[in-house]
């Protein structure tokens, strides 16, 4: 028996069982970051003997009480550090999420954002090919590849025409996993991730949402129009998505992991509003325009993911109520 942070802060005895992942060495990039930390307390839970590789540019060591031995301080840009790190991990599953993930810092620095990203990618997987070119690797990738799409669901076989330093530089990594797999037979699948929320976000509209409403309850500025449409991920359900691609993915393919049920910006800040007792007493404020890069509309099919056995489970109102005790716990009462 073991004990583990869960989600919510709590912590319960959890029961290591003989899984997939038990007793695998698995190598975790970006893995004190926030969805990274998520995944890294799931695999955990699941027996695997971890590595985690983090350049601690947003991630925190203290978010994953691992031994200070399985944690790499290290930056995917840098080739030398990647193979040292598969080298000492001999990993027989690689979890890639380190990465840029921010559209603005993208737009604002789109350098850094290609080094992390399409090389950091790059490397990671040369390290693999070269030091153990048998493992399994999940290379993440988001939604900011299929760019502003204009046929819906968006499937797996949607146009990839990024309108994002950021969605052209996930573009080139998938590019990169795609040879990798076609050349030298490395099995990787890639990941495509829609708007995951949850406890220990860092940033995005939820996080954006709950800060300034406890700055001024009465008033909310909306970026946009607040017609967006996004599809909003809970972190737990993120995590099911990459540990199944991890398991049953098939190598060479890409693969959407969302909820597959979109929402507006306004229904989202309506029904958190709601969530917070605040309908009728917040006045919503629209700024017209947006961030250079932004989507406007995704509304995901998930179709190929649910054939693997992928099935989300937290609906938004519940994960709010999550994301909301969370945040008082770390910044106080919103009202």
């Amino acid at each position: 028996m073991i004990l583990l942070p869960l989600h919510s802060g709590e912590r319960v005895g959890v029961r290591v069982l003989m899984t997939f992942w038990h007793h695998k060495q698995v190598l975790v990039t970006g893995g004190a970051g926030f969805i990274g930390a998520h995944l890294v307390w799931h695999l955990a839970d699941k027996g695997a003997r971890l590595t985690v590789l983090d350049n601690l540019q947003s991630g925190r060591w203290e978010n994953l009480r691992l031994d200070p031995s399985h944690c790499i301080l290290a930056d995917v840009r840098d080739g030398r550090a990647m193979h040292d790190a598969v080298r000492g991990a001999r990993p027989d599953v690689v979890m890639h999420l380190a990465a840029n993930a921010s559209v603005p810092g993208s737009v604002t620095d789109p350098e850094y954002d290609f080094g992390s990203n399409a090389l950091g990618t790059f490397n990671v997987l040369e390290a693999v090919r070269q030091e153990c070119p048998a493992a399994r690797i999940v290379a993440v990738s988001s939604a900011a590849v299929y760019g502003e799409p204009t046929r819906f669901p968006i499937t797996e076989q949607s146009e990839l025409t990024p309108i994002s330093p950021y969605g052209a530089s996930k573009l080139a990594a998938e590019t990169e996993a795609r040879m990798f797999h076609a050349v030298y037979r490395m099995p990787v699948v890639i990941a495509r991730l829609f708007n995951t929320y949850g406890p220990g976000m860092p940033r995005f509209v939820i996080l954006d949402f709950l800060r300034k409403l406890q700055k001024d309850p009465t008033r909310l500025e909306i970026l946009g129009s607040g017609k967006q449409l996004r599809d909003f991920n809970y972190v737990s359900d993120t995590v099911q998505g990459l540990c199944l691609l991890a398991e049953h993915g098939v190598p060479g393919e890409a693969y959407n992991i969302a909820s597959g049920v979109s929402h507006s910006i306004t229904d989202l800040a309506l029904l958190l509003i709601d969530t917070l007792g605040l309908s009728g007493k917040t006045e919503f404020c629209f700024t017209g325009e947006s961030w250079a890069g932004d989507a406007q509309r995704w509304e995901v099919g998930i179709a190929k993911a649910e054939a693997l056995g992928y099935q989300p489970r937290i609906q938004l109102r519940a994960g709010l109520e999550t994301v909301i005790a969370w945040f008082e716990a770390q910044h106080g009462e919103l009202h």
